[in-house]
């Protein structure tokens, strides 16, 4: 499900959005930033970057490169998380898991050809803070670019 970043701006500024907060992709969901049928996750994507000019602090699925240096550019953060489909449903209506008597599920870890495309492990239930890059993802994420760009 694509979302832009020119829409993040527009709930930031009508203040349905809390720019100071992390916005998680139940963040998004709530507030209408992107449709009721979500299936793998949110893809943020750089329609409407000029639009964004204080920091803000996203977890989402993926990201484009010019919407994640747009973000950056600002001061803010984009965290790429994976969340398998139960973590997914569990990250978007944990109300369902008390309604039916359950536990809320532990994160999965990403499969192997998936490993490279995320930063972290979706944390349930849906964070409000922001946590700092560990220094263990921000190494993996260093590699991961610098692999890009001598592929490139």
């Amino acid at each position: 499900q694509p979302c832009g970043l020119g829409k993040i701006a527009k709930l930031i500024n009508a203040g349905k959005i809390d720019s100071s907060e992390l916005i998680t992709m139940k963040t998004l969901k709530d507030t209408s930033a992107i449709g009721k049928q979500i299936k793998d996750g949110i893809r943020l994507m750089g329609r409407g970057a000029e639009e964004i000019k204080w920091p803000i602090h996203l977890e989402v699925s993926r990201a484009t490169a010019r919407a994640k240096a747009a973000v950056e550019a600002a001061g803010g953060t984009v965290r790429l998380v994976y969340y398998n489909k139960l973590g997914f449903r569990a990250l978007l209506k944990p109300e369902w898991f008390a309604k039916k008597g359950r536990l809320i599920p532990k994160a999965a870890r990403p499969p192997p050809k998936q490993r490279d495309k995320v930063d972290s492990i979706g944390r349930l239930p849906a964070p409000t803070k922001p946590l700092p890059f560990t220094s263990e993802e921000l190494e993996f994420t260093a590699k991961r670019e610098a692999a890009k760009v001598i592929a490139a």
